[in-house]
Formats: structure tokens, sequence, C-alpha cells
């Protein structure tokens, strides 16, 4: 009935946590499971933590080894493997808590839904805590609603029917793989669950993908972005506006905002000019979408005045400007 893919890569530090909160959690669940941890060719001991797993959990856990093709690799390899009626992705670095599966499984067969959705909890080495809901509780439709918020497109805290990523690939290479597949089998669904409790705890390591050095390698949103923007054709007009919308809120211009704007003033100058100049050329339209030149307006009253001010900037193509402005905003912050 349920699928879990675990894709593993040098992550023998906090495998073991992983699963460990994985197999407590369907302690709970009494329909038929199975954990598929799939090794892309790790260089630490992942492989002998797998290999422990499986011999402690030979009815559950389902062990593969595989050469390393990246995490979009991964996916595509758990999807063709699995063989439950519904999927969940779960990252190795990450954890559950006990009631997700439970919870979520039960939610979608009570329903009849396509799949269900979790609030995140990000975890920081400094055990402080940070609760991202899975839904803007402004909207009615749940489409609607979980789509338009930042972690719209994880797919960790998601339950799918596996059904609906027939057709659907994890873009091989590319990094933010979740961007063109999510939203897609997301508008796929005829129902949505949507659980309002963190159970998904998302550590925030140092050294990962989303939180290392910053570089170009993360304007790769753009390209993911517009994979979705592209599959989304086969939706409805209004879904492929609610997609459209977030993916240029939440996802693009949220990336200039948040990540470049923390960077050092040379740095984040250059990094920007480039951005701004892929955005352009990628997305046309992007200056002239109302989700852009809104963002920030309902946020609380100094929010709105950073993201209104710099969205005012950047259409402007103030850069210089704008990264003065960053650096007093970026001071102000430390105060």
């Amino acid at each position: 009935m349920l699928s879990i893919i675990v894709p593993v890569y040098n992550t023998e530090k906090y495998l073991a946590k992983c699963l460990d909160s994985i197999i407590q959690a369907l302690e709970k669940v009494e329909i038929k499971t199975e954990v598929l941890v799939i090794n892309d060719g790790s260089t630490d001991n992942s492989k002998i933590v797998i290999e422990k797993y499986k011999n402690e959990h030979p009815q559950l856990i389902a062990a593969y080894d595989k050469p390393n093709g990246g995490l979009s690799d991964v996916k595509n390899f758990g999807l063709d493997h699995a063989k439950g009626e519904f999927i969940s992705f779960i990252d190795s670095d990450d954890f559950v808590d006990p009631e997700m599966f439970y919870d979520m499984m039960n939610g979608i067969m009570n329903s009849s839904a396509d799949a269900a959705v979790c609030d995140i909890k990000l975890v920081y080495d400094d055990k402080t805590e940070r609760v991202w809901p899975c839904t803007n509780s402004a909207k009615t439709d749940a489409f609607e609603a979980v789509i338009d918020m930042p972690m719209m497109a994880s797919s960790c805290n998601k339950i799918i029917r596996k059904s609906l990523f027939d057709g659907i690939y994890f873009p091989k290479g590319i990094n933010n793989e979740d961007i063109a597949v999510t939203p897609i089998v997301l508008g796929r669904t005829s129902k949505i669950v949507i659980i309002n409790k963190p159970y998904y705890n998302y550590y925030q390591r140092s050294g990962s993908i989303q939180n290392g050095e910053f570089n170009e390698r993360r304007f790769a949103i753009l390209q993911t972005a517009r994979l979705c923007i592209d599959n989304a054709a086969v939706l409805g007009k209004e879904k492929q506006n609610i997609i459209k919308n977030s993916l240029y809120a939440h996802q693009i211009l949220a990336l200039a905002l948040y990540p470049v704007r923390e960077q050092k003033f040379g740095k984040r100058l250059k990094l920007l000019k480039e951005y701004m100049r892929r955005i352009h050329n990628t997305f046309p339209d992007f200056w002239r979408n109302m989700a852009v030149l809104s963002y920030g307006m309902y946020d609380g009253r100094n929010e709105k005045i950073f993201k209104q001010l710099s969205i005012k900037l950047l259409s402007h193509k103030c850069y210089f400007g704008v990264s003065c402005f960053w650096s007093i905003v970026n001071m102000i912050l430390k105060v």
C-alpha cells in the first residue's frame, strides 16, 4: 500500500536516526509497507549501515546499491522499483515523527484522497526549531493552499498516489529537482488531505546543497521552474496560473531576496546581475506577474517594506541600489 523511498549519499552519520524514525512510525500502521533504501554510490560507510538495517528488518527494508547518479536519478530509480499504491520520499539526513504515516495514510483512506501533506519542522544544530506550515490558511481550495507556499515543492512532507507520477521523471543532473515534478503531480490529484502538524523534521545541516556555500549552481531553480511551467500545460488554466504564480514569487523571487541578499556585497551584486539576466531571458513576463508585484503586500509592516522596495528596485534594474539597501537590511537583522 505504501512505499517509502530513502535516497542515500554519504549520510552515514544521520542514516540510523532516519531509519529508526521510519521504522518506529510504521509500527502504528497496519497496511502493508516497504522501505526502499537506495545507496547512490556513497563513498562513506552508508552501505554498511543500510546492510545492517536490511538484515535486522528483512520483511520491511529493501536495499539497493547503484552507481552515483544524483538525487533525481535515485528518486526515479525508487519510483521504478516501488510496489506501493502510494509513495513517500524521505531524505536520509532527516527524520519523521512517530504519528506521520499513521495520520497521513488514515487521512488518505478515510477521504479517498490522492495525496496527504503535513507541516515541516526545520531542526538546527543549536537545537532551535522552526515550523513551516504546509498551507496558506488564507486559501480555501486545498490545491491552491498547498501550492501557494515556499515549501510547496518538497517531496518529503507528502504522500502521493504513485500512478500520478506516470510519465513524469525528476530531471537528472539538476538541483531543485522537486520543483519540476511535485506541483504537476499535485495538480493531477482530485483531492488532497491537509495535516497541519509538523511531522517531517528537516535537518538544516551545514554542507548540504541548500545550506552550503551559495553559488550559481542554485540558479538551476530557473531550469526546473521552466520545466514545471511547460509540463503544467496538461493541467487546466486555473491550476497553471496557480503553479506559475507560486514559482515566480516563492521560488524565483525569494531566491534573490533571501540567499542572494545574504552574500557579501561584491559577490551579491555579481550574483544578482547574473540571476536577473537569466530571469529576463527565461521568463519574459516575470515583472508583469501580479504575484511577483504584490509579493509581501499582506505581510507585517517591516517585511512588506523590505519586499516591496526590493521589488521596485529590481524591476527597474537598480541592482547596485538594491544591493546597498540589502546591506542596510542585513546590518539591521544582525543587531
